[in-house]
């Protein structure tokens, strides 16, 4: 009876992996970005976008109807294709207002959301040329079956559908960025932008936008992490690489190999005078010895950025003026940092930064009044902006907003004195800015980038001490004990800084 039992047994498991290899032999969909089938390494069943789930894209559909006026109507158009040349387009990023509400990371489509009509796309129609050149898209089924549309029609049923659905409503509410002639040339809009009832929808959507999720959370600090590995990385090269752009390719190829899909922003990487530059981006010049670098950069990821800066000296030593503006400027983003808090706000903080540098620069003698006129010449900068899915996010919100438990922004005061500035001959041509990331908590603050140094005994211990001509034999974990020693290095700087990460009121 065993033995019987026994095969038994035995055919019913090889019958169920028959059926189970049967069944993983069944064709994948491709619908033009990844999904839990196409791409299981990157989503989760039940998950529209890596770490955001069809749930909470419904979720934020639902909070944008609460908001919306009873008639009225949400108009969104995907980001459209930028061209480098006639037939190269620029790597596509999604708009993110569109991405938010649909979950659609591929142009071309609208997406409509009204208490009456619900959740409608209109999607793209891929040719067989577009296909082979492109690849497939989503198209209608998708937006039913992935996106969750409520109804779906191919592009080119727009102009025959949509007028009914406006005339029905009161007001009209678009996304003014990435408006597009497909719907703005319809009569029934242009009725109403005539009667002055067309507004921006970000009015709305910056406002559910402010205050992160959960998930969102999530891959807020995933990208942070990725962001400061890569400047770390970064940080160790810059002393036998130090050209701007080298740096800003380490960097980049860094939160990549570490799975950030595109950078941020272009990396600001400024040597010497070129820090003085706040935006500065050419990045083609070598750093010479005895001078900073300043990198402000940050990834993303999966819709969410990162933004940190960081200024240090690639030969390995701050000089005693260096390292004199560099307190200042450390000391207010650390002071900067405490004041995040529920309640408090982006202005407030800010107007705490500009006094408190303004003496700082006029006790070295950098500024010989207090005026604040005189400081923007240096400084002309805010402390902070909110941060998310774009790097200055939710700009329809002021600075005056008091700060909640899931905002984040960032903390990065500097200072700018160009090679012309009429100050002390030896603060010419450096530029010091130090910037964070810090989310707001129900007690008070974590700081998302405070694994990355930027104490001067931490980052002058790292340059010094890291077996740059070695880097690549580390990687492979032939010099163990290099390795150990920079671990109790970074260990050490994890713990003397640990404060300055978590903050309680």
């Amino acid at each position: 009876m065993k033995i019987v039992l026994g095969r038994l047994l035995q055919r019913t498991s090889l019958r169920q992996a028959i059926e189970r290899r049967a069944y993983s032999t069944k064709k994948i969909v491709d619908i033009g970005q990844p999904s839990p089938a196409s791409h299981p390494q990157l989503l989760k069943e039940g998950e529209i976008t890596p770490g955001i789930t069809s749930e909470e894209y419904t979720l934020r559909r639902n909070k944008l109807l609460e908001v919306l006026p009873e008639k009225g109507l949400a108009i969104f158009a995907a980001a459209p294709v930028k061209m480098m040349t006639d037939v190269v387009p620029y790597t596509y990023r999604q708009d993110a207002d569109y991405l938010y509400i649909t979950g659609c990371q591929q142009p071309g489509g609208v997406a409509v959301l009204g208490h009456e009509c619900g959740f409608c796309m209109f999607m793209p129609e891929a040719t067989s040329h577009d296909v082979i050149w492109q690849g497939q898209i989503a198209g209608v089924s998708a937006a039913l079956e992935v996106f969750k549309a409520d109804r779906a029609y191919p592009m080119s049923k727009l102009r025959q559908i949509l007028p009914d659905i406006m005339k029905g409503s009161s007001e009209l509410f678009h996304n003014v960025q990435t408006a597009v002639p497909t719907y703005m040339e319809l009569d029934a809009f242009q009725k109403a932008a005539y009667s002055g009832k067309v507004k921006d929808v970000s009015v709305f959507t910056h406002e559910l936008r402010l205050i992160k999720s959960p998930a969102e959370l999530k891959l807020m600090r995933e990208s942070a992490s990725i962001a400061c590995q890569a400047l770390l990385q970064t940080m160790f090269h810059s002393k036998t690489h130090p050209y701007e752009g080298r740096l800003s390719a380490t960097v980049e190829y860094e939160c990549k190999m570490k799975g950030a899909q595109r950078m941020a922003f272009n990396p600001v990487v400024g040597g010497g005078p070129n820090a003085s530059v706040i935006h500065y981006s050419r990045n083609d010049q070598k750093i010479k010895n005895g001078d900073l670098v300043l990198m402000d950069v940050g990834c993303e990821l999966h819709g969410y950025v990162s933004d940190i800066t960081r200024t240090w000296p690639p030969y390995g030593s701050f000089s005693s003026t260096q390292e004199e503006l560099y307190d200042l400027i450390l000391q207010t983003n650390k002071d900067c940092v405490e004041l995040c808090k529920p309640g408090a706000s982006i202005r407030e903080i800010h107007n705490f930064s500009v006094e408190m540098l303004i003496k700082g620069l006029n006790e070295i003698g950098i500024l010989k009044d207090s005026r604040s006129s005189s400081y923007h010449q240096l400084n002309p900068t805010s402390i902070g902006h909110y941060l998310g899915m774009d790097v200055h996010d939710c700009s329809i919100v002021g600075y005056d907003r008091p700060l909640k438990p899931g905002v984040v922004i960032t903390i990065e005061p500097g200072i700018y004195i160009p090679l012309s500035s009429n100050g002390p001959e030896r603060y010419r041509g450096i530029g010091i800015r130090i910037e964070d990331e810090v989310l707001i908590t129900d007690t008070g603050y974590e700081v998302l980038t405070g694994s990355m140094p930027k104490e001067v005994k931490h980052i002058e211990s790292l340059l010094n001490n890291f077996p740059h001509d070695k880097r690549k034999s580390l990687d492979h974990s032939c010099h163990s004990k290099a390795k150990s020693s920079l671990n109790v290095l970074i260990q050490g700087m994890a713990f003397s800084c640990r404060y300055l990460t978590w903050g309680f009121s």
